[in-house]
């Protein structure tokens, strides 16, 4: 995932002319979170409040506090147009859909522009850089990023429609029970208003007093006064006024404000009446209304319908893309639900719902715009009662995780000193040691692992020379069951951190001695040995694939491990069987050695998530 922490928060509200909507204030701020992740794409929260705050400037809104129900229609709106793009974005990398360098990078010039004439000179543009620490390359390229990604989801959308209207058949039938359905969108009516404005912010006092003066005005028209005249001398509709408030032949749904064609259509042709609309009081005097035929009206539907059914079709088909994208949004998953309408959703209920046409590249082909002009969707739901994980990356609580890995071990040559002394020279083959583990894990919940582990470690050959003249030649390895405890800790939904602690009973085996000098000719003795011991340490765990069910993870820890006073076994002098005490044991104090297998480990894991859905 590309997480980009570079803290170009001060900046978005600019780049917001083409990426986020209209510009705003600037701010400093401290990315230091990752608010939503889609696939290889992240938003920071610093991005993600940039954006619903272009949201709200976009709709004409006073912003909100997070929680209550416009905000998170407004987060609702980003966070799926972010969506829809980066998903786009990517199927038009399937679909080797190119955009030019150069016109990416004339729109980002374009961009850069459109930042300098927002402040006093460019000297105070590149000061304001210098100052949070960003060049102007890394400007642009932030820039370039998201541009691309914009222009290729657009390209990809524009290439679905061209395959979209041969799939979307209309037949006569369709055509004509739509007419009979819906009466109201064909019924016209020409009209003639006059305008008396009541501002929005207007007291109620005022309010009453225009509405009083309509009411006159209503009476003198009732009782015989030209319509034409009143309309030139009071109606504050600029359009109208100078045609005598005539506006001619509407349909009901070509009147914007509702509350007018509601009054238009309850006055009586060759009536005059008063309505209250959202500008304020209408005179409207109705000349005629009828329903328009259904020749005339019939290529109009037949054009709606066809377009409806492309638009619910590239709909489905966005939607689509989320089968397999992994989305994250403020840490929890957002698992994917068939989209309402699309066949594999009829037979189950889900949670998602879609509502107007939401943030990104709308049905109709319209540019996404990424919030400010998106309306609500719901984007979080789950079908089932299965709770979303924190990340993919985390295995479902009951799941089983099967582990194998190895390492390279730092443990030193000095472990044989206590026995030998400090006047004997010690030396030890490289590398020092290694080892193998396999293991089989639990999950106790996503983050908390417990499990069984095998621990297999050799340590290479310790030479030791003595001021006697022998030379004794240490070699040894043990093996030892574990109870494993890992706490997993997501860093973003590809990576996570891993803090092990396993503990068990540690037994050599190959232990053997081979000692030869003035002397103890030709000696050799086998030993064992046997402790309790353990590691501890960290793990940066990296996916392989993107159903996250496998993994690589390199590890570093320390392992505890020293297996004190060691038993004698065979002992053997020129190959011949030796019935007195080896040198093991056989000192003027009759001290018993001791092995030490402690030290520093750095190793490879591949993990292998056995119950992870895909």
């Amino acid at each position: 995932m590309r997480n980009k922490t570079r803290n170009f928060a001060w900046i978005l509200p600019f780049l917001g002319v083409a990426l986020w909507g209209s510009p705003a204030p600037v701010k400093a701020k401290v990315i230091d979170e990752i608010s939503l992740v889609v696939n290889q794409e992240s938003m920071t929260r610093v991005e993600m409040d940039e954006a619903i705050a272009e949201f709200f400037m976009g709709q004409r809104m006073n912003p909100t506090r997070p929680g209550t129900a416009e905000y998170e229609t407004a987060k609702k709106a980003v966070v799926d147009g972010f969506v829809r793009e980066v998903l786009l974005s990517e199927e038009a990398d399937r679909e080797k859909i190119e955009v030019p360098d150069g016109e990416v990078d004339h729109e980002v010039s374009q961009e850069i522009e459109n930042m300098k004439k927002r402040f006093a000179s460019e000297q105070e543009f590149n000061d304001g850089l210098k100052k949070e620490g960003i060049t102007l390359d890394d400007l642009k390229q932030d820039a370039h990023d998201k541009l691309l990604r914009r222009l290729k989801a657009n390209r990809v959308m524009h290439a679905k429609q061209l395959d979209l209207p041969a799939q979307a058949q209309v037949t006569e039938a369709d055509v004509q029970q739509y007419y009979d359905q819906h009466p109201d969108e064909y019924e016209r009516a020409k009209f003639s208003m006059i305008l008396l404005r009541v501002p929005p912010k207007s007291k109620p006092e005022y309010a009453k007093q225009v509405e009083v003066q309509a009411q006159g005005l209503v009476k003198e028209l009732k009782g015989g006064a030209d319509y034409s005249a009143t309309a030139k001398k009071y109606s504050e509709d600029q359009g109208s006024a100078s045609n005598g408030g005539e506006i001619g032949t509407m349909a009901r749904s070509e009147i914007a404000d509702p509350k007018l064609a509601k009054g238009v259509f309850n006055i009586p042709a060759k009536g005059i009446g008063l309505v209250r609309g959202e500008e304020g009081f209408y005179i409207v005097k109705v000349t005629s209304k009828g329903k328009a035929d259904y020749e005339s009206v019939a290529p109009e539907i037949k054009d709606h319908l066809r377009k409806e059914k492309q638009d619910k079709g590239l709909e489905l088909w966005v939607n689509s893309l989320r089968k397999n994208a992994y989305i994250v949004v403020d840490g929890q998953v957002v698992p994917y639900t068939e989209p309402a309408g699309s066949p594999a959703a009829e037979p189950k209920k889900t949670i998602i719902t879609q509502g107007a046409p939401d943030n990104g590249t709308a049905a109709s082909g319209t540019p996404i715009d990424n919030g400010a002009n998106a309306g609500p969707s719901t984007v979080a739901g789950a079908i089932g009662s299965k709770k979303p994980e924190l990340y993919p990356t985390l295995s479902p609580a009951g799941s089983f995780v099967f582990y194998l890995g190895g390492e390279g071990n730092s443990y030193g040559s000095q472990d044989l000193g206590s026995y030998y002394g400090s006047t004997a020279n010690s030396s030890q083959n490289f590398p020092f040691g290694f080892g193998f583990n396999a293991g089989l894990d639990w999950a106790l919940d996503p983050g908390l692992l417990i499990g069984l582990k095998a621990d297999l470690i050799r340590k290479t050959t310790e030479t030791v020379n003595t001021t006697s003249g022998e030379t004794a030649a240490w070699s040894s390895g043990a093996f030892a069951p574990e109870i494993s405890a890992k706490l997993f800790l997501p860093m973003d939904e590809s990576t996570n951190f891993i803090i092990f602690v396993d503990g068990g009973y540690y037994m050599l085996f190959g232990g053997a001695v081979s000692i030869t000098g003035n002397s103890v000719p030709a000696e050799i003795a086998n030993f064992g040995g046997s402790t309790w011991g353990g590691d501890i340490g960290g793990s940066l765990e990296f996916f392989l694939d993107e159903t996250k069910t496998s993994s690589l993870s390199l590890d570093a820890g320390y392992r505890l491990v020293k297996f004190d006073n060691l038993s004698i076994g065979s002992v053997t002098n020129n190959g011949v069987p030796f019935t007195y005490g080896s040198t093991l044991t056989n000192l003027p104090d009759w001290t018993p050695a001791s092995l030490d297998m402690s030290g520093v480990k750095i190793g490879l894991t591949v993990r292998f998530y056995l119950d992870k859905e895909d």
